[in-house]
């Protein structure tokens, strides 16, 4: 008769703790419902998934297990994930460690998948031997699989820079001189407007002296002064053009006669060529810079 009481206050004492349990589930079911709707909003969807997980549990009410589930089916459609590529001369490599936002993230290279949260990220990948390269990137919400590759080029003991980057300079740098082609029809051109400089010299120069003779005949000295100015005028494009053009052949001549030099290691040669007429009608100044 001794031991029923025992096993009584055994019964009681076992089933006291049933509810305890029970309102312990209770709560945690409900932290983990609302902290996963915290995490979700501020776009950190791993965490929210690790939430929704717990919120899922049979024991948890059947509001709280319904709308979990339905989160956990639109957080798990909205988490990104990505893929990391590391190539160095052709080859793929393995051995590379990657860091995303100055935290360990891989020790190597597998070819899978893997998850993050979206927004911007800093990934650093290293190599033994090798300088670390850096990339930001922005991982969109609900990208699949995204690649992301880095080639890996000089060794750390020679420069920093990939090879694609290398090879950039070396192809910029390799591009033909311009000036020199210039320079090779300048004369030319310079000969040319020569030409037409005394052409004009010799056409202003008729027509204003016929001008002047008409004048002279008709109504010097009581011309007007506008009759008077069109003849200066044209003396002023005579003189004009026969500047020009004197100044140009003489130029094209130089450069012809210097051209000789260019394939024995000589310096270029930089000529400018200036002409300001004056306002009086009687010639002009002609400036001419050149280096030796």
């Amino acid at each position: 008769m001794r031991i029923r009481p025992r096993f009584v206050v055994v019964f009681v004492g076992s089933a006291s703790l049933f509810p305890v349990t029970a309102a312990a589930q209770s709560t945690i079911c409900a932290d983990s419902y609302e902290k996963a709707q915290e995490e979700k909003a501020a776009g950190h969807l791993k965490a929210a998934l690790v939430h929704l997980k717990s919120c899922i549990d049979p024991t948890c009410p059947k509001f709280i297990r319904d709308d979990c589930v339905r989160w956990m089916d639109q957080t798990e459609s909205a988490l990104p994930s990505v893929v990391f590529a590391a190539r160095r001369e052709g080859e793929d490599l393995t051995d590379v460690e990657v860091f995303c936002d100055g935290e360990p993230l891989m020790k190597s290279l597998d070819g899978k998948a893997v998850s993050l949260d979206p927004g911007p990220h800093d990934f650093s990948f290293g190599v033994p031997g090798f300088s670390p390269i850096e990339r930001k990137t922005l991982i969109r919400e609900g990208e699949q699989n995204r690649i992301i590759a880095v080639e890996f080029g000089i060794a750390r003991e020679g420069a920093t820079l990939p090879t694609a980057a290398a090879s950039a300079d070396i192809t910029l740098s390799a591009e033909p001189a311009q000036p020199k082609t210039v320079m090779r029809y300048l004369p030319y051109g310079l000969a040319s407007l020569g030409a037409l400089g005394v052409a004009g010299f010799a056409l202003f120069g008729i027509e204003g002296n016929s001008q002047k003779g008409d004048l002279e005949r008709t109504c010097s000295p009581h011309c007007q002064s506008s009759q008077v100015d069109e003849v200066k005028t044209k003396y002023l494009l005579a003189d004009t053009c026969l500047a020009v053009g004197l100044v140009s052949v003489g130029v094209a001549t130089y450069l012809f006669l210097t051209r000789h030099g260019e394939g024995t290691g000589g310096r270029d040669h930089a000529t400018s060529v200036g002409f300001a007429p004056r306002t009086s009608g009687a010639g002009g100044v002609v400036q001419v810079l050149t280096s030796f």
